[in-house]
């Protein structure tokens, strides 16, 4: 593949500027989460396997800085087949040595970069595949959100009164709860106009406003929150400007697909199976949607609260650290809401303080149920 100009003249050039483009904010948001990298942290380091647990540190050093080296020379270079092959095989090894990895995020990053490695030298593949990727994205991240939950803590608590300074009375007054459907409603609608829309690029617009809104709520301007996903709104305009400047159907391609079945599994069938807790939610873009439990961490003792746990509060006269306050304010990065990984990090927080000077509880915000781990 070569490309020599910010110019979209062929398929070629809209897969070498999504290239880039994924490379580039790839290789900033990682910069940004660095410490989530390496294990010089306080926040645990779990494996994805428990045989990779004693991986000397260096390792993980290692491959973040070779990460960086090799999205430089996929950003710059022209032909990168090798080098894309090289970085995923570092990027999931990295991953795998540490559960806290997985974000939504990187995982949208390495099925565009797995796309065009597959297709290399099959840009309407790419295209496609990217394309029905997006789908998946906004349909299973709106269908998480039509739940309760999300109407409750993120509509009504975190944007209606946290950031628009609407009473709970006037929340109530004006019957504004249930309005807050309309935020799942158009991602659905969106993904399905999406996939099915002869003007895919005019239904881009739409997508690109929704993400221009998240970042007005979670910007510094509005909530100040979860500074990463700044940046992977930021991407994603900019994949929706490229992949969709030119027309294009899907119709007639179903040979493509045939060839490809795989990644329609991935992004259509498994993440069926996160609403019955049979696959990870972050790799279904179960995104802001309230679900599932809060993992904290009340310390018996305060000498072992440290800065890094984020904001404190007090529980029965003893300091008390939500999980998710401690990751954002570490490592930039919210932790994995997977049981799984909640009962290793609560193995290793009993292991690290001492089981008789902490407790590690799960609270459900659905149905307010509370678990001693």
């Amino acid at each position: 593949m070569k490309y020599n100009k910010w110019e979209i003249k062929s398929e070629i050039d809209q897969v070498n500027l999504l290239l880039k483009v994924t490379a580039f904010f790839w290789a900033i948001m990682k910069l940004w989460t660095y410490k989530k990298w390496i294990v010089d942290r306080l926040y645990p380091v779990i494996p994805t396997f428990d045989f990779l647990e004693n991986i000397p540190g260096f390792v993980h050093s290692v491959l973040f800085c070779s990460s960086l080296v090799f999205l430089s020379l996929i950003f710059f270079k022209q032909e990168k087949r090798l080098i894309i092959l090289l970085f995923l095989f570092s990027e999931v090894l990295s991953c795998l040595l540490d559960v806290v990895r997985w974000q939504p995020w990187e995982y949208m990053y390495l099925c565009i970069f797995g796309v065009i490695l597959i297709n290399y030298r099959k840009p309407k593949n790419i295209i496609i595949l990217i394309h029905l990727f997006l789908v998946s994205m906004y349909l299973f991240s709106g269908l998480h959100k039509m739940n309760r939950v999300f109407l409750n803590d993120v509509w009504v608590n975190t944007i209606l009164i946290d950031l628009l300074g609407i009473s709970l009375d006037t929340v109530l007054k004006y019957k504004l709860f249930f309005i807050g459907l309309i935020i799942p409603f158009f991602e659905v609608l969106f993904a399905g106009l999406l996939l099915f829309s002869k003007n895919k690029k005019k239904i881009s617009f739409y997508l690109i406003a929704i993400h221009l809104a998240v970042l007005i709520i979670l910007g510094p301007f509005g909530l100040n929150f979860n500074s990463v996903i700044w940046f992977w709104n930021l991407a994603l305009i900019f994949v929706l400007i490229i992949l969709y400047n030119k027309p294009f159907e899907i119709i007639g391609a179903k040979n493509i697909l045939i060839h490809n079945f795989y990644w329609l599994i991935l992004w259509f069938v498994m993440p069926v199976f996160s609403f019955f807790g049979r696959w990870y939610q972050y790799l279904s873009f179960n995104l802001y949607s309230g679900k599932g439990e809060q993992m904290y961490i009340y310390f018996l003792r305060k000498d072992f609260v440290k800065s890094e746990f984020g904001s404190i509060t007090i529980y029965n006269h003893k300091p008390s650290v939500n999980l998710h306050n401690w990751a954002m304010k570490e490592l930039n990065s919210a932790p994995i809401p997977e049981m799984e990984v909640y009962l290793k990090i609560g193995e290793e927080i009993k292991k690290r303080y001492g089981k008789d000077h902490v407790k590690v509880i799960l609270y459900n915000s659905a149905n307010k149920k509370i678990t001693e781990l």
